[in-house]
């Protein structure tokens, strides 16, 4: 029989995990659509690039919450409304996402999907503000729920990827028309895009009614906060209780941290940069611009020419890397540099390989044999498990050794890195033309 603090812990851990499930459910399930949408909308294989830029803007928002805090002299108020705004607002454009994503609008004579991207825009604002308002928000229970929310924010991208594979993509084939010519025809998937964004927004109203509850409920809340029974020594280094060590081990993490803080005080701007830390930097901004940047925005040039369930299976298979990863980073945290920088030439590999791909279309490396389909397919899941691996390593490693420094360029380098990337992608798609589509019902000579 469970005692009463279990069956609380539980039910709490539970609230907790479906909530935080809502952070980043939306955009994650816009993408996995795209292999079903993009031959219906005007521009074709060039959506995942716009989409890409679209939401890299939407960064704004964590800009946003941080003036909040500044003006708020670091309150935590606002974290409760804008959190009630997130999920409401991510569950009511989901709704109205499910009846609008085709619409189109003419700009300069040509339609333009403006409601699938202005709504994208949307999801994109409010999932990547939760980044900043959800986890602080659960400094308000008990150690334990945060194992809670790493598992709701894997289950963010998992659940999408689970009805992705419930709903499948049907079959491409071509048919003669009237006039004898071949034409491409979709059968439908097991059901709709309308149904499947409903299903998504289901699931965020889930999210919305646990955190409701959370708020209404003080389960699991820390106790009123008790004096603090450290002391600080004149020379403000951290102390452990001799206490705590008769009672416990050392936590050698914690003498760690605090070495690494004292180490990082004691680092000039030029000697921190210079060093491994500033490295270790550099590789979390190449790897923001390969794998968040630019990988998502040459998926249709990259992945479709080798057929649409090559395709929509990859896209599916590549959402599981980052929990997978997340939760490898639990077993290996970390590794000696000379391998992180291997893993990371190994990443770059296949990035360019996937890259190639894009460029070469319509006449893909071996695009129309069955070896080709499995190295595309192998190159985007492996690119996607060993680059999200490296910068798992690289947060473990700013947390433990560079303090408040490293983690803040940690952020800053990974939004301009994505952002660099996604631009980079949308130039190379949009002005430059540097990709082309494959038709399915025209013969290469490939």
């Amino acid at each position: 029989m469970w005692t009463r603090p279990q069956c609380t812990t539980i039910l709490v851990s539970t609230l907790v995990v479906l909530f935080v499930v809502g952070s980043w459910l939306n955009l994650s399930g816009v993408w996995i659509e795209f292999p079903l949408i993009v031959d219906q909308l005007p521009e074709g294989w060039h959506l995942p690039a716009t989409m890409g830029l679209v939401a890299n803007l939407a960064n704004i928002g964590v800009v946003i919450i941080a003036v909040v805090r500044r003006l708020s002299h670091g309150g935590v108020t606002y974290e409760i409304p804008v959190n009630i705004f997130i999920l409401t607002t991510g569950t009511v454009v989901l709704v109205i996402l499910a009846f609008v994503w085709n619409k189109t609008t003419i700009i300069n004579g040509n339609p333009h999907s403006t409601y699938l991207m202005g709504f994208s825009l949307t999801l994109s604002l409010v999932d990547c503000t939760s980044s900043v308002t959800f986890l602080p928000f659960l400094d308000r229970y008990e150690p334990v729920y945060i194992n809670a929310y790493f598992l709701g924010e894997a289950l963010s991208s998992l659940f999408p990827a689970l009805l992705g594979i419930a709903q499948g993509v049907g079959q491409t084939s071509c048919i003669e028309n009237e006039d004898g010519k071949l034409v491409e025809y979709n059968s439908p998937a097991r059901f709709s895009v309308r149904t499947y964004f409903l299903a998504l927004s289901v699931i965020m109203l889930a999210s919305l009614i646990s955190f409701i509850t959370l708020c209404l409920t003080r389960m699991g809340r820390k106790k009123d906060i008790q004096p603090q029974e450290s002391s600080i020594l004149k020379d403000d280094r951290p102390v452990i209780e001799l206490s705590t060590i008769e009672k416990t081990d050392i936590n050698l993490d914690i003498i760690e941290h605090r070495d690494a803080l004292e180490t990082e005080c004691k680092m000039t701007r030029k000697e921190f940069w210079l060093s491994e830390h500033g490295i270790y930097l550099f590789l979390c901004f190449w790897t923001s611009i390969l794998i968040i940047g630019a990988t998502p925005s040459i998926q249709s040039f990259s992945l479709y020419p080798y057929s649409i369930e090559v395709y929509h299976h990859t896209i599916i298979a590549c959402q599981f890397a980052y929990p997978l990863m997340s939760f490898l980073g639990v077993l290996v945290p970390s590794l000696r540099s000379r391998y992180i920088y291997i893993l990371t030439i190994i990443g770059t590999g296949f990035f360019a390989y996937t890259f190639i791909a894009a460029k070469l279309s319509p006449c893909s490396p071996l695009v129309d044999q069955f070896i080709g389909r499995v190295i595309i397919a192998l190159s985007w899941i492996l690119k996607y498990c060993i680059l999200y691996f490296i910068r798992v390593l690289l947060g473990n490693y700013f947390r433990r050794k560079s303090g408040h420094r490293g983690l803040f360029w940690f952020g800053v380098l990974t939004q301009i890195g994505s952002l660099i990337g996604a631009v980079t992608i949308y130039i190379f798609t949009d002005h430059l033309h540097l990709f082309r589509e494959r038709k399915i019902c025209t013969s290469y000579a490939c």
